[in-house]
Order: C-alpha cells, then structure tokens, then sequence
C-alpha cells in the first residue's frame, strides 16, 4: 500500500510530506485550496501526463515521490526483476527526501538494506519548460514502466469513472473479477489464440496451395526439361569440352593424322630411319659398351613411338557417342533454359532439385492442409468447451453479484432501486478471445419502472452510488491494494452521504481507501483525516497537507457543517457524526 508521499513546487504547494496509514484515509478542505493536490501528485508518480503548468510559478521544477510497501504484491515484484529495479541505488532514497523510521528508505546499509525487497521508491520530476524525467529505485524509469507498475499499486476513482460502468465490456470485467474468473477467462484466451494460431496456418497453406497450383504445371515443366539434360555437378564444363571438340573436329583428325604419318607414314617416316641405325650401331657396340646403352634408349624410343602413333590412330578413327549435330543442339538447349530461368548454364543442376522439393512440397500440401484442418477442428472444439465453461461460471456469478448489487444500492437511498445483470451466448459469430458471452447491466430507480441497460436509464448520482457499491462487493478479490476516490460523492447529501461514507469505511477493511470529500457525513467515517489549507505566505498562496489528531477533525469537522462559523452546535453535531 501506499506509505508516504512527499512533493515539492505542485501547484500552489511549496513543500508537503505525508504520512499514510491503512483502512480508510478522508482528505478534506475548503474549496480551492487544492484538496486534489493528493490525487494530482499520485497521478505524476504513477505515468500521467506531465503539464508544465503543474509546476509552482516561480520555481524551476516539481518534485514527487511515494513510498509503497510491496512485500504482498508478487506482479509488483516481478516487474521490478524484468526492468533490473529491484535493488535501489544508494542514495536513491535521500535523493527523493523520504525518510521513514529515523532512516533513509533503501539506503543499502543496516536494516533499512533488509527492507529494500518489500518497499518501493518512485519518483518523478518536472521542469518548467515541460521535460519530465521518472525514477524507480533510484533507476531511470519510462512513462510505460511507471504505468505497468501503477496496475497493480493504485487505483484512481475518479468524479467520472463510474462512466465505465456503462461499458459492457468494463460490466464483463466485474463479473469476471468478482468471481475470480480470470483463470478460466485465461483459459479462454489460450484455446482462443492456439485456435486463432492455427486457423491463420491453415490459411497460410491455403494461400500457397492456391498460388502453387498457379506455379505447378510451369515447374513440372521446367523440371522434366532439366531431367532429360541429367546434369550433375560439372556436367555442364564436360559438355562445353565436348562441344569444342565436335566444332573442331577437322582441325583433331588432320593433327592426329599428321602425326601419324610423321610416324610411320613411308620409308623416310620418323620410325624407318630410327630402325635403320640399328645395324649400324650393332657393327660398333663392340668398341664401346656404351653402345649398348644407347641402343636400349632408341629401342624404347621407337615402342614409345609405336604406342604414341597407335593411340592417335585409334583416336581419329574413333566414332564419337553424339554427332556435331546432337552436342550442338544440346548446348543449344542449356543456354535456352539457362536464359529462360536466368541461371548461369553452370547452376541448371541446382535449380533441378531446387524445383524438385517445390514439387515435392506442394504435392505434400495436400496431406499437411488435412492434417492442419483436423487440428484446427480440435482446437475449435476445445474453445468451444472452455468458453461454455465459462458461459456457466458466468451466469452463476452474476446473478450472485446483482443480488448483492440489489441490497447494497438499496443502503445508498435508492430504496426503490432494482439492479440485475442480463447475461447472453453469441454461438453464431467467430470465436472471441474472451468468449461467447455478451453482458448487459440493466437498473431501475423507481416503482413502476421497467429494467433497461444501465446506460439507459441511471443518472449521474446513481451511477456513482452504484459504482461505489460494485468496489465495496469487489474490494476483497481486487489485487490493486489502494483505492483513491476523487469527489465520487459530489451531488450526494444527508443519510445517503452517510451511507457512502460507512460503504467507503467498509471497503478499507479489505484494501486501502483515500477519498477527497468536501461532504462531513463521508468525513467522520474515515480512520485517518488530513486537512488541505491554503494561507498567504510571504507574499505567495501556500497549500499544505495536515494531518488530524480528535480535536482538529471536530474543528474541521464543524466548519464543513457550518462554513467559515463554527459555533458550539456546530462542534457538537462534528463529534456526533465522529462518534456514530
């Protein structure tokens, strides 16, 4: 809950520090001297909007900070991990002016180290030019992060809140909220999202069935083309070598022919002059065995020359696998297909198996498109199941919650006054992520009259009486562990004040309730009461924040009774309200 607020430069307040306890706080004063200078500076703490015109005329900036204790409030705790706040920097604390207990709240030292994981310091400050720089522990802090904290720290009810209440997804909300739903509302909200999830994967394979079947028969096209090249990697280089020799093949025979006769081709042919030095170094071998050597060297010469002119042989008059003809129309097509594909000819037996798995894969579509289908029809049934449970969960608790909506309004001088919460099922439409049901809060004021939707029918004052009602019923399932009420009772007066002020004191029994209230009747009810005075101060207005011991509530008190007079009757009508 809310420990402590401290502001300086806010309005027409130079300096203010309060203290606050549990159960339910009153904050009173005469009018204008800025009873919602409370709300305002809470409002800046927990991510409002800055307006330069907050800041005190004259000053160069405001500055707020609050003190929450947060030992109960696990999201509270959660966040503060995500966002790497949860350790406060030292001298974070004393930079912010709160004080607690004689010590400096989070300073890392001593006890007040022990209690940095249950209490929490925010602050905000703001220029007179406009710029707005905010603080958690200590640590820079965004607008978003103040606004996630602030869910689950306070609540501000303000004159014109109780407006949602004709909402009917704000009524959904309290229905839900009252009878601790918001499990079974989350379970929803999964089987709707898997739901959703795979109905747009359905879609997604639909959508590429549709335009692969466009594509289809041009790629079982291109990839028979391919087949019938059979390439593999390097097969095109092979190709290319192929195609220069059948292009070139004249020029290959008359080389290897040339050869061949040079060879062996007459008697002054390479070989028949090497043979016929064989007899003439047989005659002089005997002189020299050098010789010998020599004539082993030309005999090898001459086989060499032999197999050299064999192999040529064979080769001219070997028949080749394709005609000119054949190869040159094979190339012929690779560089068609490599141009209709805009693909180098090099790159043709990676595009085969590239459209192989496309065909492939939309062969499979089919088979993936009925299976998704059946898991989609499951996922349909099991939203179904769960949004029925709810619809059940449902009906129950609002016909709970408007009987008791019923007898609390009836306490609020609206004797009169029927309330019923109408509750229906859309099984036509699509799935909704909170389910099927649709909810209308329906009142009526007066005998004779009819049920009609509360937007319909309530007035401003019946409205707010019935929204303070619906936070009294709610305050013991709520997890926000303060509530702030602005002026909620404005237009109320006599035994219905009254009755507001004992619903507020009851709804302190479960959370923490400050309400600004310029009515006595809602004053008196109140455990703690500060007072906001304004007074002339060196010639400047100075609003200040007090808080009351007995005898100053009976003075302030008195004087909402009376006005500007306080007489002893006055006084005496405070303490009879104080002690009711």
């Amino acid at each position: 809950m809310l420990e402590q607020l401290k502001l300086s430069n806010l309005a027409l307040s130079v300096q203010a520090e309060v203290d606050f306890t549990d159960g339910m706080i009153c904050i009173t004063g005469e009018t204008g001297a800025g009873k919602s200078l409370v709300v305002d500076a809470l409002g800046l703490v927990l991510g409002a909007k800055a307006d330069a015109n907050m800041v005190r005329q004259g000053a160069k900036q405001l500055e707020v900070s609050a003190l929450f204790s947060i030992g109960n409030l696990p999201q509270v705790q959660d966040l503060l991990a995500l966002y790497g706040f949860q350790e406060e920097e030292p001298g974070a604390a004393i930079a912010c002016g709160v004080v607690a207990d004689g010590h400096a709240v989070g300073m890392p030292v001593g006890e007040a180290a022990a209690e940095a994981a249950t209490e929490l310091v925010v602050r905000r400050i703001v220029t007179a030019e406009g710029k707005s720089k905010a603080y958690v522990n200590g640590h820079m802090a965004t607008l978003t992060q103040l606004r996630q904290l602030s869910e689950h720290l306070i609540a501000i009810h303000g004159q014109h809140a109780s407006v949602k209440l004709m909402d009917q997804v704000h009524q959904l909300e309290v229905v839900d909220n009252y009878g601790n739903l918001r499990p079974l509302v989350a379970e929803v909200q999964g089987a709707y999202q898997r739901y959703s999830s795979l109905r747009l994967d359905l879609t997604h394979l639909s959508e590429q069935q549709k335009q692969g079947a466009i594509e289809y028969k041009q790629d079982r096209y291109d990839l028979e083309e391919l087949k019938r090249l059979d390439f593999h990697e390097g097969s095109f280089e092979e190709l290319d070598a192929l195609f220069d020799r059948v292009m070139n093949q004249s020029k290959f025979s008359y080389a290897l022919s040339s050869l061949t006769n040079l060879i062996e081709g007459g008697e002054h042919c390479v070989l028949s002059l090497l043979r016929s030095q064989f007899s003439s170094l047989e005659s002089v071998k005997t002189f020299d065995p050098g010789i010998n050597k020599i004539i082993e060297n030309l005999e090898s010469a001459v086989m060499l020359l032999e197999d050299v002119s064999a192999q040529a042989s064979d080769l001219n008059t070997q028949s080749l696998e394709f005609s000119a003809t054949e190869v040159e129309q094979k190339m012929s097509k690779v560089h068609e297909l490599a141009r209709r594909l805009t693909i180098s000819p090099q790159e043709l037996y990676l595009k085969a198996e590239q459209l192989q798995r496309k065909v492939d894969d939309f062969l499979g579509l089919k088979d993936r498109i009925n299976d998704l289908t059946e898991e989609v029809r499951a996922a349909r049934q099991a939203y179904e199941e769960c949004a029925q449970r709810l619809s059940t969960a449902r009906a129950h608790v609002a016909a709970q919650l408007a009987s008791a909506i019923s007898n609390k309004i009836k306490l609020l001088a609206l004797p009169d006054a029927r309330f019923d919460i109408v509750l229906t099922r859309d099984d036509d439409s699509k799935p909704k992520p909170n389910g099927r049901d649709e909810l209308c809060f329906m009142f009526s004021a007066n005998l004779g009259q009819d049920l009609r939707p509360l937007a319909a029918v309530a007035s401003g004052g019946e409205l707010s009486r019935l929204a303070l009602a619906i936070e009294v019923l709610t305050a013991s399932v709520k997890s926000t562990p303060t509530l702030i009420f602005d002026e909620v009772d404005t237009g109320i007066s006599g035994r219905t004040a009254s009755a507001v002020g004992a619903l507020l004191k009851e709804l302190g029994h479960y959370v923490q309730v400050i309400t600004v209230t310029h009515l006595p009747q809602v004053a008196a009810k109140a455990n703690t009461q500060l007072v906001v005075a304004k007074f002339n101060e060196n010639g400047s207005v100075n609003s200040t924040i007090t808080p009351l011991d007995a005898d100053g509530r009976i003075e302030e008190i008195a004087r909402m009774i009376g006005g500007t007079i306080i007489t002893e009757t006055t006084r005496k009508s405070a303490y009879e309200l104080l002690h009711d």
